[in-house]
């Protein structure tokens, strides 16, 4: 399948999804993982005369099975996004497109804040769209050789634009805030529903074509001598990387994508040797960055996304230490 069939098919599916009409069963209410925890905790100090206190192990597992219930949709969508950034990541740091994935997610923001202007019910139609000028711009970059100023230039126009649009608009300024900084986590079920099908394929067709990542980021003059259209497959690249930071950055934010993205691939690459291991283990490193994040967040009432971030990091430096000593 040529790269720009599979681009399409792609962005097509999270059209489709992106414009599929809103559930009739009207959404939960939006909770902090302090909010829960304080509720879970809330249990009188004392028991009744009668009744015996239940063992202290016990307690806890109730505390964190009734936590996980609570935020599933958050934490299978956030497993769902470390496997897709985990894979994909791993290819933007080997073809030093880094500043390409941190310009996406503040575009994604434009779109964001133009819904929250318009007091649109879906937001993710106008990010799609403002991440869809940008993937055309930043594929023409390359052939322009404009690259080196038409990314920062977006990058600080997201930054700024997404504030401008919505100034003076009250609670709307908080929550871009929010999803800038993912300090509150609270995936709707139906978002989920959307999100972790479209990240997980976006993953596997991102592994599934890492000769050809790998060859483009390594010869991309061999790969045009051998007729394999590097513009093409450059375009369909950044239509991957562009379906997981806009999914990702609309679901968990900003902080959570960017860890996903640039953490676990930069924590494998001392170690790898063979792309299909290193592919693995930045998924596993990414879905242990989560699960150590989410305890964390709840155990020490943390932020979830700077947990997650903290947790990836601390790998991060014990892998490159442990690299120095082989």
């Amino acid at each position: 399948m040529r790269p720009a069939a599979i681009a399409c098919v792609v962005i097509c599916l999270v059209s489709v999804a992106a414009a599929a009409p809103p559930a009739s069963a009207p959404a939960r209410d939006e909770q902090t993982e302090q909010d829960v925890l304080k509720e879970l905790n809330a249990v009188p100090a004392t028991a009744p005369a009668h009744a015996e206190p239940a063992p202290a192990a016990a307690q806890e597992d109730f505390g964190w099975g009734q936590l996980i219930r609570d935020f599933e949709p958050m934490l299978f969508t956030a497993g769902a996004l470390g496997v897709a950034a985990g894979m994909i990541g791993l290819f933007v740091l080997l073809r030093r497109e880094a500043l390409v994935a941190l310009a996406i997610p503040q575009v994604v923001a434009v779109g964001a804040a133009i819904a929250m202007r318009l007091s649109l019910q879906n937001k993710l139609l106008p990010a799609l769209a403002t991440a869809l000028i940008a993937l055309i711009y930043f594929a023409y970059a390359k052939r322009w050789a404009a690259s080196n100023w038409i990314i920062p230039s977006f990058y600080v126009a997201g930054l700024c634009l997404s504030f401008l649009i919505i100034a003076n608009h009250g609670q709307d300024v908080e929550d871009l805030q929010h999803l800038f900084t993912g300090v509150d986590i609270a995936v709707d079920p139906r978002d989920a529903l959307i999100a972790v099908p479209i990240l997980l394929v976006v993953g596997i067709v991102g592994a599934l074509l890492w000769r050809r990542w790998l060859l483009l980021a390594q010869a991309p003059a061999a790969a045009e001598l051998a007729g394999l259209r590097p513009a093409a497959w450059d375009a369909l690249f950044l239509s991957l990387l562009t379906v997981v930071l806009l999914l990702g950055t609309s679901s968990l934010g900003v902080v959570m994508v960017l860890a996903m993205l640039f953490l676990p691939a930069a924590t494998v690459l001392p170690w790898a040797r063979r792309i299909p291991a290193a592919l693995v283990a930045s998924a596993v490193l990414a879905l242990l960055s989560l699960a150590i994040g989410f305890y964390l967040s709840n155990r020490m009432e943390w932020p979830m996304s700077q947990s997650v971030g903290g947790a990836g990091f601390a790998l991060l430096i014990l892998s490159h230490t442990a690299a120095q000593f082989r």
